[in-house]
Parts: C-alpha cells; structure tokens; sequence
C-alpha cells in the first residue's frame, strides 16, 4: 500500500511536519514528491497550468517504485492532496487512470465549481497579518520569519501560537524556499484549475480496462470546517461534483496535517481498506 502525499502552494515536503513518519509507521509506503518550484525542485520554473505539474511528480514518484522491484508495471498508488495538491491530484488521476487507485481531496478546490473569493479568503490573509504584525510589535516572534509565522496563523486552527513549529519553519525558509516569481506563477496555475470530468475522461478505459480504471466514485472529499483560507464550501462543492459525501473535520484548520493529524491517519487508512 503506497500514498502519496501532495502539498499546496509554495510548500514542499518538509511542511508534512512529521505526518509522512506517522503514515509510514502503520507500514504503509509513504512518497513525499515536491511540486516544481518547491523544495529539491526550487530552481525549476512553476508551470502556469496544474497538468504541466504531473509529469514531474510522477518521475518521482516512479523512481522510489521502482527502486528494487523487477515488476514491468509499477503498482498504483493513493494520492492525497492538500489544497494546490488536491487539483494536481485529481490531473494525475485523469492522465494516468491505471496508475491511481483512490483520489483524497483535503480542503481543495476548483475555479469551474466555486467562486475566487471562497478558493482564496484574501480577509483572512489581511486578519493573520495584522495578528503577526501587532505581536511582532508587542516583542513577541523574535528572530522568525514572519511570513511563515502568517502562513501557520491563517493555515492552522490550533497552533497559531506554536512556536516552536513557527521556528522550524522559519528555519525551512532559511534553508531554501520557492521564489517569489514561482509562487505567482503556482498561484496562477491554480486559479484557472477546472475539476475534470473523471468518467467522462476514462471512458475508453472503462471499456478497455473496467476492473483498473479510475472513476469519479474513487475519488474522496475532506473538508475543516475551519478552514480560513479556502472557504468549506469549496470542498463540498468537489464533493457534489464527483458524488461523494464530503467527511467533515471540526476545530480543523486549512493544514489538516497539522491540526489533527491523528483523525487524518484513521481516514486515510480506513478509505485504503
């Protein structure tokens, strides 16, 4: 059993923060691939449509498979996007059906489903700004980056206050971080995302191949129920869209990994069995 676990916007794989280590502990195989832009992929250019990202990460995710294995066809794999990683997700599954055998969408969204102002709540951005900035002012937060410190403010429902986490990731920064320019570029990518239509997409495998294919039906839908960043509705509207029943998390931020990691562990494994 592989998942693959796919972060958001401007994040690479150290901001899983210890949830890949709790995956992997349940025996599970666990591949953490970064986006390009982000992470070992920094110095390559964000593409500026969500496809355009897929073949990067299945190169990664095809070298760990392969790694050992003498199998002509590597085994499918349980991708679990968070956010930007929900919509590459959802392209993966439509360009290479075969290869995936469940979609988990957390707190994800589509341009063609919900409106720009539920995917990105700019007055919450402006509200963990404002709260950075007066604490800065106050003595607190010394020596951080006070991006990271807004990003884990609007992210997270429970650990705004965590400094030793604002720390690490602070640290994370230090250490290298996607460019300015790449993250506009990502954010542009995003914005013009349109869920696909799986069936529709995979009719010739349905037909070709009905046991492997991929359909919408494999496709499931988490949503925090407080999430500041892209409005709960959002996911629910992926949810409507591909008939499922969205799994709601409360006093759960944006960053699910984050705020119950624990809760996040039990769906995963209980939608792989």
């Amino acid at each position: 059993m592989t998942f693959v676990l796919l972060r958001g916007l401007m994040r690479d794989r150290r901001h899983w923060y210890g949830f890949a280590r709790r995956l992997e502990a349940t025996g599970a195989q666990v591949i953490t691939p970064d986006l390009p832009g982000n992470g070992t992929l920094a110095e390559i250019n964000s593409p500026l449509s969500i496809p355009d990202y897929a073949d990067y990460v299945w190169a990664q995710i095809d070298e760990v498979l392969s790694e050992g294995s003498t199998k002509e066809v590597l085994e499918s794999v349980y991708l679990i996007g968070l956010s930007m990683g929900g919509m590459l997700a959802l392209e993966m599954a439509k360009h290479k059906p075969n290869r995936v055998k469940k979609v988990v969408l957390i707190n994800s969204s589509a341009a063609n489903l919900s409106p720009w102002y539920c995917r990105f709540q700019l007055s919450s951005l402006v509200k963990s700004a404002w709260e950075i900035g007066r604490r800065r002012l106050n003595g607190e937060l010394s020596g951080i980056s006070l991006l990271e410190a807004t990003v884990i403010q609007l992210t997270s429902e429970c650990r705004g206050d965590d400094i030793k986490l604002i720390q690490d990731w602070s640290h994370y920064r230090q250490q290298g971080h996607t460019s300015i320019i790449n993250g506009f570029r990502q954010l542009v990518a995003c914005a013009s995302f349109d869920a696909p239509d799986i069936d529709h997409a995979n009719a010739n495998d349905l037909i070709n191949s009905p046991v492997n294919a991929f359909v919408k039906s494999s496709v499931n839908v988490i949503v925090a129920n407080r999430d500041r960043l892209a409005h709960p509705s959002c996911g629910q509207a992926l949810a409507d869209f591909y008939d499922t029943q969205a799994i709601y998390l409360d006093d759960c931020g944006h960053d699910v990994s984050l705020d119950k990691p624990e809760p996040l562990l039990r769906l995963l494994l209980g939608m792989a069995r």
